[in-house]
């Protein structure tokens, strides 16, 4: 969008202006697709079993988590939307996504919502992680494969070793 006379941003230049419309957009693009992680986990956590608030199931951390994660991303989400509504800059908003990846992504994350309990926990992440080291941010093979192992078993130790979670082991009963 083209600027008139006089048109800056809070430091005085047109590139503080600049910076100000990619910071908005940016906030949006984020939040969106945080709101969209957050859909997906708490859906695979509905899927799993909630149990109740004195005997959690498996998936009520998970269901909670992503409840937290599209709360949190509404509020980033509605204060950048009422930023950009004031400088009418909502149609440039779309001009620069990769498509491609935010629907691949969003495509992994509802297979392993899908794939969550027949596969288990251990399996199931560290192909979900694999799967986003190599299409997000392109990594070679090694570091996806290891970042997926070590943060499959740090979430792992944290949920089920420290916290007691119960989570599913699939059908090779690992975990």
């Amino acid at each position: 969008m083209r600027r008139g006379k006089g048109e800056y941003g809070k430091n005085g230049s047109e590139k503080g202006l600049r910076f100000e419309a990619g910071m908005k957009k940016r906030d949006i693009i984020s939040s969106l697709f945080w709101m969209a992680i957050g859909i997906g986990v708490s859906y695979g956590g509905y899927n799993l079993d909630l149990g109740t608030l004195n005997d959690p199931g498996s998936g009520f951390m998970f269901f909670w988590v992503g409840i937290i994660m599209i709360g949190l991303s509404l509020i980033i989400l509605l204060k950048a939307i009422k930023k950009t509504a004031v400088t009418g800059e909502l149609k440039i908003l779309w001009t620069e996504i990769r498509w491609k990846k935010v629907v691949s992504i969003l495509v992994a994350l509802m297979l392993y919502a899908y794939i969550f309990v027949p596969l288990g926990f251990i399996l199931s992440t560290i192909l979900l992680l694999i799967f986003l080291f190599k299409a997000v941010e392109p990594q070679r093979w090694s570091w996806a494969i290891l970042g997926a192992i070590i943060s499959t078993f740090a979430a792992y130790g944290l949920f089920h070793l420290w916290l007691k979670s119960p989570l599913p082991k699939g059908f090779l009963g690992i975990g």
